[in-house]
């Protein structure tokens, strides 16, 4: 429940500070005094939007903080989901800026306006005499029936169950569009990847095979050219490697002339035995050369083959293709998996959506169960509201597909006339009928929700008399179970108050402002025989007044 509400610079508020307790709080005022604004610091605290208009003085921010007491609400999980500190006084705070930026807080922790939101629907519930929009919104009739059976648990579960089966509908979704795209394309993969397999591709291949592709396609020349060499270096008397051995004997007979003359002799011998070599191993090379057009063809074919892959898969290197190839052969397996994933997932969903029809069935049995007392509740405080003709009938409708809400669709029927056809109820009742059947249902699921604090903002406008009274017994139960928050013209509500508090303007160094006090007992029984007779209160008023707060 609220314990402390503290407003400053808020429309014509400068500054307010008010303390709340438990069961019913009524607050009265003129029209125009500036309840509705009041009401508006409020629904900042929920989230909702901020206009810069609303500063009082423009150059000042607007600070608004409520703290709660949720002790008893289970709350723990929502913080730690929020990576928020927890405390059973928690304090939730909004704050706009001159510049128009708004800032909120939960215990000092800077949140975004939808967590704000997320956790204020939880603790508070605003209802005015003109919001009974909820009272045609099928999601809302069920979740009366929910509250009242006490199975917003079940509900909870339920939703979850269907979460997770959308989920995975979406998972199977993708993967057979997946499997789809991967069988389009499966033949033609293959057939690229039957190829490169029979290619056989190794990494330096194309190197080794230009370089011999090169040597063949060349064979005379590089045989005319070694042969020459050859010649050349063994050639007798004339050969280089004769005329070599001839200058290292000479260089020999004054090697021990001189240590440079020693040096000259070992490197000319040096010389000769490395052309010695090269000799031995160009004739080497010139017995194993010979042309081969047989293999010139198989080279040939081989590396227009390699080449012919990289033009088609567009590439660079074979490197590359053996990439392409492995791509290909994961691509394989993928299909096997995606296959694999599909039956898993089916498996699943039919897992989640057995859950979902049990759990479904259980709800939809409670609903059914607890319909008769739902709808004697609701005529019950009707009559007493003085719509003594009402009648009333919810149907629960099966639905073939799992909902948001379950597999029953509702229809809340409706008649405020005697003799009238029940009809649905947004076509059944008049404005005022729509406010005071609102009442009844809040009545009803006073207790049931764990909501600790509800504010109605005049919902009972255009009643008067025994039914005003009636109106205030009403809400004095309601404040029972739950801490209530009244704001209200009606002199038999507000003689119900456990707290009263006053709403008016005064004005201060020339500019209206807002205050609100707490009335004491002799303030009260001035308050409101004020509402019973207006300005000039009356001893007759003051009488009725004391009166109404006896009873």
């Amino acid at each position: 429940m609220i314990i402390r509400l503290s407003v400053s610079n808020f429309a014509i508020i400068n500054e307010l500070n008010l303390s709340f307790g438990e069961g019913l709080t009524i607050i009265t005022g003129e029209t125009g005094a500036g309840k509705s604004i009041l009401l508006g610091a409020l629904r900042l605290i929920m989230g909702e939007r901020a206009d810069l208009k609303q500063l009082n003085h423009p150059k000042i921010k607007c600070v608004v903080e409520a703290v709660f007491d949720i002790s008893g609400l289970k709350l723990k999980p929502f913080f730690e989901e929020n990576d928020l500190d927890y405390d059973d006084e928690t304090i939730l705070r909004r704050e706009l800026l001159p510049g128009g930026k708004s800032r909120a807080f939960i215990n000092d922790t800077p949140v975004n306006l939808i967590t704000l939101q997320n956790l204020s629907k939880n603790l508070i519930d605003i209802h005015s005499q003109f919001n009974t929009q909820n009272l045609f919104n099928h999601e809302y009739q069920l979740r009366i029936l929910d509250a009242y059976a006490g199975q917003l648990g079940e509900l909870n579960l339920y939703k979850n169950l269907l979460q997770q089966r959308n989920q995975k509908s979406s998972l199977l979704s993708e993967a057979i569009n997946k499997l789809a795209q991967l069988n389009k394309e499966a033949d033609y993969n293959q057939f690229l990847l039957d190829e490169l397999n029979a290619a056989d591709l190794k990494e330096d291949e194309l190197n080794n095979l230009e370089k011999s592709l090169n040597q063949l396609q060349n064979i005379e020349e590089i045989v005319q050219i070694l042969g020459e060499t050859e010649t050349r270096l063994n050639e007798n008397e004339l050969g280089i490697i004769s005329q070599l051995r001839q200058l290292t004997v000479q260089l020999h007979k004054i090697s021990n002339l001189g240590k440079d003359f020693e040096e000259f002799h070992q490197r000319t011998e040096s010389v000769q035995i490395e052309l010695n070599d090269l000799a031995n191993e160009i004739s080497s090379k010139l017995q194993q050369l010979e042309a081969d057009p047989e293999k010139l063809a198989q080279l040939s074919e081989r590396l227009d083959l390699i080449n012919r892959l990289l033009v088609k898969h567009n590439v660079q290197t074979v490197k590359e293709l053996n990439e392409i190839k492995q791509n290909l052969e994961k691509e394989q397996s993928h299909t096997a998996q995606t296959e694999k994933e599909i039956e898993t997932l089916k498996t699943e969903i039919s897992a989640l959506e057995k859950q979902l029809n049990e759990t479904s069935k259980t709800i939809s049995k409670n609903r059914k169960s607890v319909i008769p007392a739902i709808e004697k509740e609701i005529l019950d405080s009707v009559y007493r509201l003085g719509m003594g003709n009402s009648a009333i009938e919810l149907k629960l409708v099966p639905k073939p597909d799992f909902g948001p809400n379950g597999k029953d669709e509702i229809e809340f029927l409706f008649s405020a006339n005697k003799g009238a056809a029940l009809k649905e109820i947004e076509k059944s009742v008049s404005g005022g009928e729509r406010s005071r059947l609102m009442l009844a249902v809040k009545k009803l699921l006073a207790g049931k929700l764990e909501l600790p604090t509800l504010i109605l903002d005049e919902i009972d406008t255009g009643v008067s008399g025994k039914i005003a009274d009636e109106v205030g017994k009403l809400m004095k139960e309601m404040s029972g179970e739950l801490q209530l928050i009244t704001i209200t013209h009606l002199p038999q509500v507000a003689a119900k108050a456990d707290v009263h508090f006053k709403v008016e303007k005064q004005t201060e160094d020339g500019k209206t402002l807002t205050r609100v006090k707490l009335l004491d007992s002799q303030q009260r029984i001035l308050e409101i025989a004020a509402l019973i007779s207006g300005a000039n209160i009356t001893d007759s008023a003051i009488e009725q007044a004391e009166l109404l707060i006896e009873n």
